[in-house]
């Protein structure tokens, strides 16, 4: 969800993205130096000061095996498994043979216009693991900086002061344009019978479909991949739907791409910590002004249409081939 803020949620970042760091502490650590004190760590040779700095590896160690252990994730593979339980106390990791991973890419969605006329679900699509912690952070830091500093960011609580900020947030997110893509699927409520909670599954449901073929087609990503999927937990989904969307989806997937294409994850999370979650809102406010209130002239169609201009998000029924970073799917 893009909550970095303990140790443990990094070390089980890690463990998740590399499985080469679940059967050895040596590469664990590396891959965290690597990623989270990338200002610090060396990768042609580690400066005696700079152990004091980097973070301790008995305390990485620590973690990894509490989150192996006592939570049952991200295990190490059978033989490492019976060699850490023979040398409980005094075991040595070997470093094993490095494996290619499965690439993974993290989708934070959000949805809006439930009660008027285009029911729309918006999605950030972070096409590369490590690119979830740099995004995160730069937004966070500036939040830190800005007005913005401890709110909760939703584009229906803006005012007109908030024109600024919200400038200044999407400024930082261009500079990170390179390792995202933003995908929005809407329907006309009158177009279909089902309850709004249906609608609102089923367009998260294409959306994950049409978006992973739609990266796919313009060669943004390679297969194999994992899509990691976020939504926030205030909206339609609960538990039950969020696991039937997910075995729905991996079923078209693997019709169209074998085993070569997998939702790994589809779990909720209070945009208060995830700030992709809140980017998903606000490209969802945004879209939802621009097709639920066409003619508007106040500040927030002035927000919207900046929102939409600067991520140069594509507003119009589209055919999927030849499109890069931004799609709108229609139903």
């Amino acid at each position: 969800g893009g909550d970095f803020s303990k140790q443990k949620t990094k070390v089980a970042y890690i463990l998740n993205l590399y499985p080469d760091s679940r059967n050895s502490d040596v590469t664990l650590a590396l891959r965290y130096w690597q990623t989270f004190q990338s200002d610090i760590y060396n990768p042609n040779g580690i400066l005696p000061q700079d152990l004091f700095k980097l973070e301790r590896f008995h305390y990485l160690v620590r973690a990894r095996a509490k989150i192996q252990n006592e939570y049952k994730l991200f295990v190490p593979n059978s033989e490492i498994q019976r060699f850490r339980r023979q040398h409980e106390e005094t075991m040595t990791d070997e470093v094993l043979q490095d494996s290619a991973p499965r690439s993974v890419m993290n989708v934070f969605a959000d949805e809006s216009g439930k009660t008027q006329d285009y029911v729309i679900v918006a999605s950030v699509w972070v096409l590369s693991g490590r690119a979830v912690y740099t995004i995160s952070q730069a937004i966070s830091q500036w939040k830190e900086k800005s007005v913005w500093k401890g709110r909760e960011i939703h584009f229906s609580n803006m005012g007109a002061r908030d024109i600024e900020p919200l400038a200044e947030l999407l400024g930082v997110v261009l500079q990170n344009r390179e390792f995202l893509s933003f995908k929005t699927i809407a329907v006309e409520r009158k177009r279909t019978k089902r309850t709004i909670n249906e609608v609102v599954e089923k367009l998260h449901e294409n959306m994950l479909i049409r978006g992973a073929n739609h990266e796919v087609l313009n060669q943004r990503v390679q297969l194999p991949q994992s899509i990691n999927v976020t939504v926030d937990q205030e909206q339609s989904l609960d538990a039950i739907t969020l696991e039937e969307l997910k075995r729905r989806v991996n079923t078209e997937y693997s019709q169209v791409h074998g085993d070569k294409l997998k939702v790994a994850s589809l779990d909720s999370i209070s945009s208060k910590i995830s700030p992709l979650v809140q980017l998903a809102d606000i490209i969802a406010g945004a879209i939802n002004r621009k097709l639920n209130t066409p003619d508007g002239r106040n500040f927030k169609d002035d927000m919207a249409e900046m929102v939409i201009q600067m991520l140069d998000l594509n507003l119009s029924e589209i055919d999927l081939e030849g499109l890069d970073s931004s799609a709108l799917f229609k139903l």
